[in-house]
């Protein structure tokens, strides 16, 4: 059987990159909102310590796999395993906020940016939920994230309909309409990743599957 001290360092060391990975996607749009090129560098060469956890974990969860007997700890490392996946991709869309922020740095604010924050606030909350939960094994914590991943398609679809009618009404500045639709679109894709960990949390705590809130029926 696995020490459980080393499957316990697995954990912590998966709850770090869960936590790096939401700060960035806090510091990407923090560096969006407030045009600031150097906090967007920093979330940028951030997420090379995402890829360097991600790569970390996956050799530990391999190495264990030889010597777990139980099939709660096999479950513990498959689901980890599709967790930091999930997490590195977060990351991933955290650096693309961040290369769309220090584009847009430079050029004339389109207009008071509200939902794309509020997209991003909501997949923070998401993250913070799902650290808990797996922190705990309490998966009362991400009850609610599948509610707040459909508030972030809803306003990206507002989003996205909104700068639509900028380009038609002001072709000049279709670069911001450009680059603020793919930043929508990137939290958009973060809070779906956000889900498929929530739902890797609850098959690892309940060894049952769970899709959009819904426990899956087995066949």
């Amino acid at each position: 059987m696995e020490d459980n001290t080393y499957l316990d360092l697995i954990k912590s060391l998966t709850l770090e990159m869960l936590s790096v990975s939401k700060k960035n996607i806090k510091d990407g749009i923090d560096s969006l909102v407030n045009k600031d090129e150097i906090l967007a560098d920093r979330v940028v060469e951030g997420d090379k310590y995402v890829d360097e956890l991600e790569l970390k974990i996956e050799d530990m969860c391999i190495k264990s796999l030889r010597n777990l007997d139980k099939e709660e700890d096999i479950r513990f490392i498959s689901g980890i395993w599709k967790i930091i996946t999930d997490a590195e991709r977060i990351g991933d869309y955290a650096t693309h906020v961040a290369d769309s922020a220090k584009v847009l740095a430079s050029k004339p604010t389109l207009k008071p940016l509200i939902d794309i924050p509020a997209m991003a606030e909501n997949v923070v909350d998401m993250i913070s939920r799902c650290e808990s939960a797996l922190e705990s094994y309490d998966l009362s914590y991400i009850d609610s994230i599948w509610e707040l991943d459909r508030e972030i398609d809803a306003l990206y679809d507002q989003v996205f309909r909104e700068l639509l009618s900028y380009i038609l009404e002001t072709p000049r500045l279709i670069t911001n309409v450009i680059y603020l639709t793919q930043v929508a679109r990137y939290l958009e894709r973060a809070g779906d990743h956000v889900t498929n960990i929530g739902e890797r949390i609850f098959y690892i705590v309940t060894g049952k599957r769970i899709k959009r809130g819904n426990i899956q029926s087995e066949s």
